[in-house]
């Protein structure tokens, strides 16, 4: 017992940030996802497509892309079209990306797994608390009901190199009604979290969060 409280007393002197236990709900074709108690009962996953660890950042995938690659930019990217366009192309419908073939989250984890909607990251913003974790760099996601996620800061990757490491950069399926050419993403860093458009383009590389109903 004494070692014990010995070992709490030195992480609280350390002043390590709290880590939070993740109270697994499932697990679907092989990958985990934790109920956060949200009101529409969506799922998420523990971790990003690639990571074998919810520390880490995973694969980066431009948008609408199902694999990772070695340089990142306009002239690599294959769906950096208007709405119209992709509409027609069958790529995407009013929801967002089609999960079948565009979807990378459904592409490498299989059915009943998708990117989240604009909708859905609006909601783990609204419904859940954010402590930033400054040894981890990334966001402990709360729950009302006390299970969690932890979103890493994994940046983004453009050309060949990682920009942005310390900030997080997470794909979404939605597209921005208000200028197609541009999809939504979360963005975070340690004082703030909010769903951008941005100036990016959908060629950049980004990290997965996958969803579940």
């Amino acid at each position: 017992m004494k070692k014990y409280l010995s070992l709490l007393s030195g992480l609280f002197l350390a002043g390590l940030t709290t880590i939070y236990a993740q109270t697994l709900s499932g697990t679907l074709n092989g990958h985990e996802y934790i109920d956060l108690g949200l009101p529409s009962g969506t799922k998420w996953a523990t971790m990003n497509i690639g990571a074998d660890s919810n520390n880490i950042s995973g694969g980066y995938f431009a948008w609408g892309e199902v694999s990772t690659k070695a340089e990142y930019g306009k002239d690599v990217q294959s769906y950096n079209k208007g709405a119209s366009a992709l509409l027609d192309a069958n790529i995407i419908n009013e929801e967002g990306l089609l999960t079948s073939k565009y979807d990378a989250a459904t592409k490498n984890w299989g059915e009943g797994w998708r990117m989240p909607s604009k909708k859905e990251f609006d909601e783990l913003i609204e419904n859940c608390e954010w402590e930033w974790d400054k040894e981890r760099v990334g966001y402990n996601v709360i729950g009302k009901n006390g299970n969690s996620i932890f979103l890493p800061a994994a940046g983004n990757y453009f050309g060949s190199s990682q920009k942005e490491a310390g900030y997080g950069r997470y794909w979404c399926a939605s597209i921005d009604e208000s200028n197609s050419f541009r999809s939504w993403c979360l963005c975070f860093h340690s004082i703030s979290k909010y769903m951008s458009n941005g100036s990016y383009g959908r060629y950049y590389g980004r990290p997965i969060r996958p969803v579940t109903d």
